[in-house]
């Protein structure tokens, strides 16, 4: 009877250190997925609404405006700021809130780079930075994002060439560039993006030929190449 009370004390015992230790591992990442807010809150330098005011730490940033979080483990998985009038640059850090989801900032004043962090974050399905001043190239290791969905970055100033490596993401549907200082031409491999419904290139500044291979796919439904410099056409029964 002792030895039966001593293995279920011991039993109890190590139950117990065992939820302490799930525990503490939730505190700290959702003490990560603070910080990495923060650190946003902090590139902002203009927020003419005071949306970002009641992010402090004093409250529960799942409670604060514009964040979205699970309910079971209260981790990140949406940033949703759009049309707030924000001025400042995206946080390398954004790239820590690594169950998010949805990162929408769309139609705001947010300038500098788009940062490569934002490859480290596997969840993300949605990507929407349209109507704002970021610059510099659409970084390659968004193909690591391998959920991604939407890729919304329409009316920004990104420079250099679509990277190829986009069109490896399996569950792609729209990918907009459109109204941007894109240049280099259409990567071949984008024939091969199956699941592709909509892709929007126009006013930029690229050239070459059009693959003929995108008129292939059988869920495009929507392309918009105008004002480029690019040559040929593609004939698809989807047009």
């Amino acid at each position: 009877m002792a030895m039966k009370k001593l293995y279920i004390g011991s039993l109890l015992g190590a139950l117990l250190v065992h939820s302490l230790v799930v525990e503490l591992a939730i505190c700290s990442s959702n003490f990560t997925d603070q910080l990495a807010l923060l650190s946003f809150k902090s590139s902002i330098n203009f927020d003419p609404n005071n949306v970002l005011s009641n992010w402090t730490q004093e409250t529960n940033f799942c409670g604060w405006a514009g964040v979205s979080c699970s309910r079971r483990s209260q981790r990140v998985t949406g940033l949703i700021l759009r049309g707030m009038g924000l001025q400042g640059t995206i946080s390398s850090r954004v790239g820590n809130l690594s169950f998010l989801q949805v990162l929408d900032l769309r139609n705001n004043s947010l300038h500098g780079h788009l940062t490569d962090e934002v490859g480290r974050l596997h969840y993300l399905t949605s990507l929407l930075l349209t109507n704002n001043m970021l610059e510099g190239g659409i970084p390659m290791d968004l193909h690591r994002c391998r959920m991604l969905r939407l890729i919304y970055l329409t009316k920004n100033n990104f420079n250099g060439s679509i990277p190829k490596e986009l069109s490896t993401l399996p569950f792609l549907r729209y990918l907009a560039l459109g109204e941007n200082k894109l240049t280099g031409t259409i990567p071949l491999s984008f024939g091969n993006t199956s699941s592709l419904q909509r892709l929007v290139l126009q006013f930029n500044n690229i050239h070459g030929r059009i693959p003929t291979e995108l008129g292939q796919l059988q869920n495009l439904q929507t392309i918009s190449f105008t004002d480029n410099r690019l040559t040929g056409s593609i004939t698809s029964c989807n047009f």
